[in-house]
């Protein structure tokens, strides 16, 4: 049984978490950058790049740099979508005839995208890199579709945050294509108050550095 410490500080960390999240309505540059270079990162290694394969990737890395170091690789939002978890400008502009967001880091070819820039590293650290290889050597041989599978298994972040939203029949039914509900990351760490306080101290520096350049 949760002690009422437990619950507090479980509360506390959902509270700053959304508002994180809540107080973003835009990409700041060093986002945009860290985005864009990734899938041109990400187009150097793995076949086929199309849009879900992206949009499953980047959710991957966020997901392991959260579960791994206690901190967001991009600090953006992944809405809780029936073929999701995606960040929903992402999607939106792999899904025009161009690219308009990412079009100095990626073009569309056919149903796939291919880099048009040098991969720059100045928004990437070496964990950052190492993460990046990590997931790389995961899903290199793996198509869309074993993306999606893996990323709404039993034990996935999507399932735990529909269940925690309480969308989890609509989403499987097809009831709900997509919603503004957005993944919870802090779910990860129910068990891991170390880890879940490292997230809180992330988020907070994080807040604070994007408010500065608003």
């Amino acid at each position: 049984m949760q002690s009422e410490l437990t619950v507090k500080f479980n509360n506390l960390s959902s509270v700053r978490l959304n508002s994180f999240l809540n107080m973003q309505h835009s990409f700041t540059t060093q986002q945009l950058d860290k985005l864009g270079n990734t899938i041109v990162y990400l187009s150097k290694s793995v076949s086929q790049l199309n849009k879900t394969k992206i949009l499953k990737l980047l959710f991957l890395i966020e997901e392991s740099s959260i579960k791994l170091f206690g901190y967001p690789f991009f600090g953006v939002e992944f809405q809780l979508w029936k073929f999701g978890p995606v960040i929903k400008d992402v999607y939106i502009d792999l899904s025009e005839d161009s690219p308009v967001l990412l079009n100095k880091f990626i073009e569309k070819e056919f149903d796939c995208f291919k880099s048009i820039a040098e991969f720059n590293d100045d928004e990437f650290s070496d964990n950052d890199i190492y993460l990046m290889d990590k997931i790389i050597a995961f899903a290199k041989n793996k198509s869309a579709t074993d993306l999606v599978q893996y990323t709404h298994d039993e034990n996935s972040l999507w399932k735990k945050s529909a269940i925690k939203h309480g969308i989890l029949e609509e989403l499987i039914s097809q009831k709900l294509n997509s919603t503004d509900k957005n993944i919870d990351f802090g779910l990860l760490f129910d068990d891991n108050e170390y880890m879940k306080e490292r997230l809180n101290h992330s988020l907070e520096n994080m807040q604070f550095i994007y408010s500065l350049k608003k």
